[in-house]
């Protein structure tokens, strides 16, 4: 008798999730849009063929076909949407209408929202001028003048006003007469995108005038939601200054209406190092704590639940509105909606199901906000919170056991309760800030353990700050003194707060700077967590298996970085000259793998040139400096340096012998970030050389020991770089008399020279060209030494390329020759 074999029942999966399915058809349409930008045309053509294809399905019932044309129609769908709005632009929008070059417009327009105030940088010893405050206003285009006429315009703006303060209130019309621009995009690898950023919100160009006589009031405000809100806003903002301290206004102002503006510059720079900046920038996890107030309050007066859902939905929508629908709101609105409307309908909410309909209004509103790092972050921590919920829900199935826990003292089941909350919030935020880590390293360049202890008091403390200036906002306007406690309490949380911030920020190890993942991997590894994270919860893989594949994926990314980073590694000298407006900065990396940086500096901003050649050094991977050579005391060659000794190890800083001859606040600066990081400082003299590797050197030419008669410039350190039999001549600012020094020895023959002092006239360019006699003249400068036109001043037949106009240059110095590659 042949036995049968019974084969067990096939596992089912039953989609009661359909959102979940939509939503990554839409992301899936719109990156392929993104990335593909097939046009208007091809979307909606699958879209009509895909529903062409669900109709034939649907009258042959053939389901599961039906479901893929479906979906495949919803992505075709959301290609169409994110092509209309990341680059369809109408013809008289006022971008049409500006160059990239600045230049003189008269526009009409209607007022978005109030004036922000944006108070001047702090002083700084590196800053080479005083910044004044200034205002920004948004604006809704009407109008451009064209000559004596006006004609339609529309689009958006963002118009800075340099003054004070400014009368004008949201929805009024208004004539501007401003100088504008397209906004730039990055001039160097790696830099944060300003265009693309405007470009998600359909703002492409920047305004600016230095008057507030500049922007005329033509007619009253008209009444709209908008106006409204922003009209509240404002009043709330303004109870928050009246009532608080000077110190917790600004961030009351940032936790409650997400304008962070006024908030000191050092204390938001340590809420960013800290990784705690998701307690400043406005988020879902205010909108939740608000709620939870609201809902606390309204079950403590005894109302039904039905009017609590009523007033939690409609205080959520308000709260979305105020605060001007940013995009982790709008999802933690949507959320709340869905919960409320299914206690109302006594109905059990799908969270996935849910996280994904929030999903959908977020994209479907704005397109780019798919791609934008905050959304990502915000639906990140949901996604990791409703992923974790079941191993935090911590239930006791034995009933013996429930009652023996039942039986205990209160004070010993309040314990308890207490360390499992804690250990709950701790083990969340630690879930949340690993999933997080890639995406925030790869953006941010930034990894803050010090999050992981101090995120769960301090959101504690957040929340109270939330809850009273919610009192505050509210009881104000009606009696200042019932608002009083509420007042006191908010201005010691949010000292608390402070507090605790600074507190992250000294931990040592708290936070370093990282050059983070490349693309390819980060984009690799949430693949790869999605598939891990479907498995176990779908298909119950156990949890050391997903840990391995991810752990797999993390020795490839390992493995990678230690690959040279180019096939030609070895063979070839990399020179890059840094954009950094009216300035210097030049990245040389050597054949042997070693590499130098001269100089680090700008006119206006040190903080601008310490980020654009932190971006630059990121984007190589590079987080070691083997030497910084600073060429002279000029603060646009040096004052961004020590914010880069903050964030990349350095071996050694070269000088020259008359650096620090003269006292400024600027170089004891400077002298004291370097003694501070312990990293020893050296002096450069005409003759030194330095031999790096077999094919490469670096030899001083100037100045002497005792240096010369007359300014910095003159004694800028003048560098000879030499590779395979090529030049590469770094002259810093040279001018007289410390020129005719050098002009005074023998002649060199270089490929490459940069133009001394950015190309300026007093540098005597036409004899330093006809000495070292070049193929390639680069200037390192801003648009207005571009436009003084060193072109104009010197016969030179070969390239002058200008990091004002090319961007970051690159230079490829090796065997074969001598090859230059702009980043623009």
């Amino acid at each position: 008798m042949e036995s049968s074999h019974i084969s067990p029942p096939q596992r089912r999966i039953e989609l009661n999730q359909p959102l979940v399915l939509i939503a990554a058809a839409l992301c899936a349409g719109m990156t392929a849009d993104r990335f593909c930008s097939p046009g208007w045309a091809p979307p909606i053509l699958i879209l009509s063929a895909a529903l062409a294809a669900w109709l034939v399905c649907w009258r042959n019932r053939w389901e599961i076909a039906g479901s893929w044309f479906v979906l495949l129609a919803v992505a075709a769908f959301g290609a169409r949407l994110h092509d209309a709005a990341w680059n369809r632009f109408a013809a008289d929008d006022i971008a049409m209408s500006v160059g990239d070059a600045a230049q003189p417009l008269a526009i009409e327009a209607v007022t978005l929202d109030y004036p922000i105030p944006i108070p001047a940088a702090p002083q700084s010893p590196l800053q080479n001028f005083e910044q004044d405050g200034a205002v920004r206003l948004r604006l809704q285009i009407s109008a451009v003048r064209d000559g004596r006429n006006w004609r339609p315009a529309v689009g958006k703006a963002s118009l800075l006003v340099q003054a004070e303060s400014l009368s004008v209130g949201a929805g009024e019309r208004v004539r501007v007469f401003c100088q504008a621009m397209r906004i730039e995009p990055p001039a160097n690898p790696g830099e944060f995108d300003f265009a693309a950023h405007g470009r998600a919100d359909r703002v492409l160009v920047s305004l600016r005038t230095g008057f507030g006589e500049c922007v005329e009031r033509l007619e009253t405000p008209r009444f709209s939601l908008w106006s409204l809100m922003a009209e509240i806003r404002r009043r709330v903002s303004a109870n928050l200054a009246a009532q608080l301290s000077p110190q917790a206004a600004p961030l009351a102002d940032a936790l409650l209406l997400g304008n962070r503006t006024e908030v000191d510059r050092r204390l938001s720079d340590e809420f960013v190092q800290t990784g705690l900046v998701h307690l400043l920038a406005i988020s879902g996890l205010h909108l939740g704590v608000l709620v939870g107030v609201v809902y606390g309050v309204l079950r403590l007066c005894m109302f039904s639940p039905r009017a609590i859902a009523a007033a939690v939905i409609l205080f959520a929508v308000s709260y979305m509105l105020l605060v001007d629908m940013r995009p982790p709101v709008v999802r933690a609105t949507v959320l709340v909606v869905v919960f409320a409307l299914g206690m109302l309908a006594e109905r059990r909410v799908l969270p996935w199901n849910t996280l994904a309909a929030a999903l959908i209004v977020v994209i479907v509103w704005n397109p780019a906000d798919l791609f934008r790092v905050g959304p990502q972050l915000s639906f990140l921590a949901v996604a990791v919170l409703i992923w974790l919920a079941p191993l935090l829900d911590y239930r006791i199935e034995d009933p013996l056991d429930r009652l023996i826990a039942e039986s205990r003292p209160w004070p010993v089941r309040i314990m308890r309760g207490g360390l499992r909350t804690i250990g709950a919030a701790y083990l969340a935020g630690f879930a949340i800030w690993l999933v997080a880590l890639p995406l925030i390293a790869s953006q941010f360049h930034l990894i803050s353990p010090a999050a992981l202890v101090y995120s769960p008091p301090l959101m504690l403390v957040t929340s109270v700050a939330l809850a009273s200036g919610l009192a505050v906002s509210l009881i104000a306007p009606w009696s200042s003194w019932l608002a009083a406690p509420a007042a006191l309490l908010c201005d010691g949380s949010l000292d608390l707060l402070a507090q605790g911030v600074a507190a992250a920020d000294s931990l040592p190890c708290g936070s370093f700077w990282v050059s983070g993942p490349s693309l390819w991997w980060t984009y690799g590894w949430y693949l790869l967590l999605a598939v891990v994270a479907i498995a176990v919860r779908q298909f119950s893989w156990p949890l050391l298996r997903g840990g391995a594949i991810l752990g797999g994926w993390c020795v490839v990314g390992l493995l990678a970085s230690l690959l040279p980073g180019s096939p030609s590694s070895g063979e070839e000298l990399r020179c890059t000259f840094v954009s950094v407006g009216h300035g210097t900065s030049v990245f040389v990396e050597f054949p042997d793998g070693s590499n130098m940086l001269y100089d680090c500096g700008r006119l206006g901003s040190p903080r601008r040139a310490t980020e654009s050649v932190s971006a630059l050094l990121w984007s190589r991977g590079v987080t070691h400096l083997d030497a910084i050579v600073i060429s002279h005391a000029d603060g646009d060659h040096y004052n961004g340096v020590p914010g880069l000794l903050e964030r990349f190890s350095v071996g050694q800083v070269y000088v020259s012998p008359v650096m620090f001859d003269r006292e400024t606040e600027g170089l004891r600066f400077l002298r004291n970030s370097i003694e501070e990081a312990d990293i020893p400082l050296a002096m450069l003299k005409a003759g030194d050389r330095l031999v790096v590797g077999e094919n490469a050197s670096v030899t001083v030419l100037h100045p002497t020991t005792r240096g010369v008669l007359g300014s910095d410039n003159a004694n800028s350190l003048v560098l000879l770089i030499e590779a395979f039999g090529r030049r590469i001549l770094l002259p810093g600012d040279l001018e007289t008399p410390g020129m005719e020094g050098v002009l005074r020895e023998e002649p060199i023959d270089c490929d490459l020279v940069m133009a001394p002092h950015h190309g300026s006239a007093g540098s005597d360019p036409v004899r330093f060209l006809a000495w070292s006699t070049p193929e390639t003249v680069v200037v390192s400068g801003s648009a207005a030494d571009r436009g003084a036109g060193l072109e104009k001043r010197v016969d030179f037949s070969g390239p002058i390329l200008h990091t004002a106009e090319q961007g970051a240059i690159e230079v490829r110095a090796g065997r074969a020759g001598l090859a230059v590659f702009p980043y623009k």
